[in-house]
């Protein structure tokens, strides 16, 4: 609009022609000699006039063109006084928590976005989102409504999630196109984490680029590129024993802390509680742990109830509080109740039977204490193996259990119904351990239990391989797959233990055509030992050699024998607790047994999301509630919408710590370098009014358009001068 004053122009053309000298021509005979000279004088004044008439357009030109303050790249930036369509993305990875100053980097980052606000210019838009891996956009509802715009900037909260720029960035371009004006801003306002960078590169170098195209793009640096961040993470917890969690009981729990800053951290108080109880905490205080350092911290807790309980580790003393706490759901038994389907029982010599020896692990206490024992152990023959047992069973044992009574004379085997119902069992959650022997028979039970019958076994049999007297098979602890349940064995005293163990022999395993199976141990030769699948929420645990000690003397190295026995029990029993650990940004399924009411999830703020009906139930399908916004760690509970409060099952869900993996920022250069321009870069800390007035002004030819207009006064007051001389 300022550019309409270019036709006050106008007013010197008009004043040129109406004031233009008149005469009338007046011959003279005395002045015939001079008329050539008078002519050759009028031809100079005329150029003389013509040139400062338009010196004094130039200077009306340059006066307008400055007053509208023109900028260097058109349509793409803004100046100080244009309207601008601005957009804030905002990255809430958890990292965007850490204080390495007296404010921490969310902070910062809201701060400067308030300034921002202030300084655009009157009907000016903003269009706010938050992003860590996935992008939300937090409205305003109306862009103009820049009073909504700054409660949302204050109210903006972190996730538990890692850094991905490309989401945020996606998402800028697409507001961009929706905005109506032609100067636009997109603020990322980050701590330049090369997590968030590196993780998508080519598709955020490839989005920036055409955002560059559109609009200015400004990185706002949060955090304190002078100060590292000191930070402690909770990795996990675990039990260090072999102790399966039972009610009354207190076990120990080791607390795995990890050191993922560059500098030593100090005095890191680490404490345990169970159910939020501070009667049940305790603590430990370490003095120092170095920067890539990993220690565990053993702690005890009291188990009082069965069920599901919420272990809670804590640690203090560091930059960065999103990591700094680990919740998890163990299963605490008032029971356990075992089935062991004896494929050659032994009534008159029991130490004979292939169930002996696996039975005994699992009950380590005298006779006198069975009924006081946690532990429930049925023993069955095979011709005594019904469905029914699988109903009131946490774990299922086959030791040396041919697949059906058409497998060895006058040897009972498993039912049809025993399958079937097996089959459903380990889908539904239940724990499968398969020990082998003289009474299997590969072909049959590939047949029944393999990828053609039940689909239980983890891979298909082959025929047995027998070991000489004199050169046993040895087992391989240093091949244990990581990570499972087995890989305390790569240490000591584990180790030593299990590769004491003498094998006669093995049923082959062949470990092609089954991508489910998994190989958790092998024998020196690389022939697999022990392997495992999950199927459904189950699990089937596979050993090549036999449970009893006709293969093996296995079962008499009880340091590797009890061990083994013991660690898979935990770990089977286990399982129904496994699906209530997530990871934040992981979907929470569960599946509830009607469908007549709408759901609901409490999230770790206290806030409550409804989630709908149950899907699924046709066709004998399971019901299933799903809760997928899982941005924050901490533990959720889904239950009917109505309910106060709610009572159905707990999830635990934890930091995705790949976020504080590598807590390494970018800097200025290796940003540009990545994106292949250069963006604007602002601190957060400096972006105030007179910093973002200052980029703007950068991106203007009003200064330069002033200075030429200066010269042009100049030189037309000169110009005025020299022509109105008397010659």
């Amino acid at each position: 609009m300022m550019l309409l004053g270019a036709a006050a122009i106008a007013v010197p053309l008009a004043l040129h022609f109406f004031y233009r000298a008149r005469y009338r021509p007046l011959p003279w005979a005395a002045m015939t000699f001079l008329k050539q000279a008078i002519e050759q004088t009028s031809r100079r004044l005329r150029f003389q006039e013509i040139l400062l008439l338009l010196l004094r357009c130039a200077v009306l030109l340059l006066l307008a063109f400055a007053i509208a303050r023109p900028t260097f790249s058109g349509s793409t930036a803004a100046g100080r006084g244009e309207s601008v369509d601005a957009v804030f993305v905002f990255d809430t990875s958890y990292s965007m928590g850490a204080r390495d100053g007296e404010k921490s980097r969310i902070e910062r980052a809201k701060e400067a976005a308030l300034t921002a606000i202030e300084n655009l210019p009157p009907r000016s838009t903003v269009q706010i989102f938050s992003c860590a891996d996935r992008v939300a956009a937090l409205g305003p509802i109306s862009p103009g409504n820049l009073d909504q715009a700054r409660q949302i900037v204050e109210t903006i909260a972190l996730s538990s999630l890692t850094t991905d720029l490309l989401p945020g960035i996606t998402e800028a371009q697409n507001a961009l196109e929706r905005g109506a004006g032609t100067n636009k801003e997109v603020y990322i306002f980050t701590d330049m984490q090369k997590l968030g960078w590196d993780r998508q590169a080519a598709a955020i170098r490839a989005k920036c680029d055409e955002i560059k195209q559109r609009a200015t793009l400004l990185l706002v640096r949060c955090g304190n590129p002078e100060r590292p961040v000191r930070n402690v993470s909770v990795v996990d917890i675990s039990s260090p024993g072999v102790e399966i969690p039972h009610s009354g009981t207190r076990i120990p729990f080791a607390v795995l802390i990890r050191n993922t800053g560059k500098e030593p951290v100090r005095n890191v108080a680490v404490a345990l509680e169970v159910d939020g109880k501070s009667l049940e905490k305790e603590g430990e205080v370490i003095e120092v742990i170095n920067p890539g350092e990993t220690l565990p911290v053993t702690l005890t807790a009291k188990l009082d109830a069965a069920g599901p309980r919420v272990v809670t580790a804590t640690i203090t003393n560091d930059d960065l509080p999103g990591d700094n706490r680990l919740d998890k759901i163990i299963m605490v038994r008032d029971q356990l109740r075992i089935v062991i389907v004896d494929g050659s029982p032994n009534t008159r010599d029991p130490k004979e039977a292939s169930s002996h020896y696996i039975r005994n692990a699992i009950l380590p206490v005298s006779s006198g204490d069975l009924d006081n024992y946690f532990v429930r152990v049925t023993v069955v023959p095979a011709d005594e193996a019904g469905p029914g047992l699988l109903g009131v069973c946490d774990v299922c044992i086959l030791a040396n259990v041919p697949a059906s009574s058409a497998d060895r004379p006058g040897i009972p085997g498993l039912s049809k119904e025993f399958v079937d119902r097996l089959g459903e069992y380990v889908k539904n959650g239940g724990g499968l351990l398969i020990g082998l022997g003289d009474n299997i028979v590969p072909a049959r039970y590939n047949q029944v239990l393999g990828l053609t019958g039940a689909n239980l076994l983890p891979f298909d049999l082959e025929d047995a391989i027998v070991a000489t007297a004199d050169k046993p098979f040895k087992i391989a602890p240093d091949t244990t797959d990581t990570p499972s349940y087995l890989e305390r064995f790569k240490d000591e005293p584990f180790r030593t233990v299990m590769a004491d163990v003498d094998v006669m022999k093995l049923i082959g395993i062949k470990t092609t055509g089954s991508p489910n199976g998994r190989v958790l141990m092998r024998m020196t030769d690389q022939k697999p030992f022990l392997s495992s699948r999950v199927i459904g929420e189950g699990e089937v645990i596979l050993v090549a050699g036999s449970l009893d000690a006709r293969w093996s003397n296995w079962p008499a190295k009880a340091g590797s024998y009890l061990s083994f026995a013991r660690m898979t029990l935990q770990h089977l029993t286990g399982k129904a607790a496994r699906g209530a650990n997530r990871i934040a940004g992981e979907t929470l399924i569960w599946n509830p047994t009607e469908a007549t009411k709408p759901f609901a999830v409490r999230q770790p703020d206290g806030k409550r999301m409804k989630l709908g009906k149950a899907t699924g139930g046709e066709g004998g399908k399971k019901l299933t509630v799903t809760a997928a916004d899982t941005s924050l760690s901490g533990v959720y509970q889904i239950g009917v919408e109505d309910e106060e409060p709610l009572n159905g099952p707990r999830f635990a869900v934890a930091p995705d710590l790949r976020e504080t993996d590598d807590l390494t920022s970018m800097t200025d250069g290796e940003v540009e370098q990545f994106l292949g321009f250069k963006p604007v870069f602002l601190q957060a800390n400096s972006a105030n009014e007179q910093g973002i007035a200052n980029e703007r002004s950068k991106r203007e030819w009003t200064v330069w358009v002033l200075l030429a207009l200066f010269f042009f006064v100049v030189g037309e007051s000169f110009w005025a001068w020299y022509c109105g001389k008397a010659w």
